[in-house]
């Protein structure tokens, strides 16, 4: 009995892979009735996408783009949502960004501990084949090939070495070839006592 349980504890130890699911919400808008009081609308799903925090790899799960009646200039937030806190951790895109014309990327920002603590949005054009439409013939559809992910780790910044010792040699000097002098350095005395001389001679003959 023991030595299936030996067997089988790398496969519980094993990581299964997570489920993250991008929310979308528009900005707060204006009443219909044109009170000063915003709508708070709810966050709803964009995408789910399956994370595997040991190999940094995902994939898309489901995607539904934002529905309702929006313009091209009006703004939504994308990203991880925590309804316990009203959080959010992402970008704010324009209703533009989600049109049948661009190609989508979800971007997951993951830490050193393989948690994602941002997501960012990026969009290109895509090619006029691809705009003829999905494998049904219909231009409005949008393919969950045609949305990319992209895992990008965040590395430890460069630290300055401070309250380095400094190594001095047995003459008092650091260690290491000293920089070459320029010519001016070396002889500057020499155009200075030149231009001194110069400046004697033109006083004499004044006089």
């Amino acid at each position: 009995m023991w030595l299936a349980g030996v067997l089988f504890l790398p496969l519980a130890l094993a990581v299964t892979p997570s489920i993250i699911t991008i929310y979308t919400c528009p900005i707060h808008s204006a009443r219909p009735d044109h009170s000063s009081l915003p709508t708070i609308p709810t966050p709803t799903p964009l995408a789910q996408i399956t994370f595997d925090a040991s190999t940094s790899l995902a994939s898309l799960k489901s995607y539904t783009p934002p529905t309702g009646a929006y313009t091209p200039s009006h703004l939504l937030r994308v990203g991880l949502y925590d309804p316990a806190t009203s959080e959010w951790k992402g970008v704010v895109a324009s209703a533009a960004s989600f049109a049948n014309e661009y190609q989508k990327k979800l971007i997951l920002h993951v830490d050193e501990t393989g948690d994602v603590y941002h997501v960012g949005l990026a969009t290109s054009g895509r090619s006029k084949t691809s705009l003829n439409g999905d494998s049904k013939g219909k231009g409005t559809g949008v393919k969950m090939e045609e949305i990319d992910i992209e895992v990008v780790e965040r590395t430890q910044a460069s630290q300055p070495a401070l309250n380095k010792p400094i190594v001095l040699n047995s003459e008092g000097r650091l260690e290491g070839k000293e920089p070459e002098k320029t010519f001016l350095q070396k002889y500057w005395w020499v155009l200075a006592l030149f231009l001194l001389v110069q400046f004697v001679s033109a006083g004499g003959d004044s006089k």
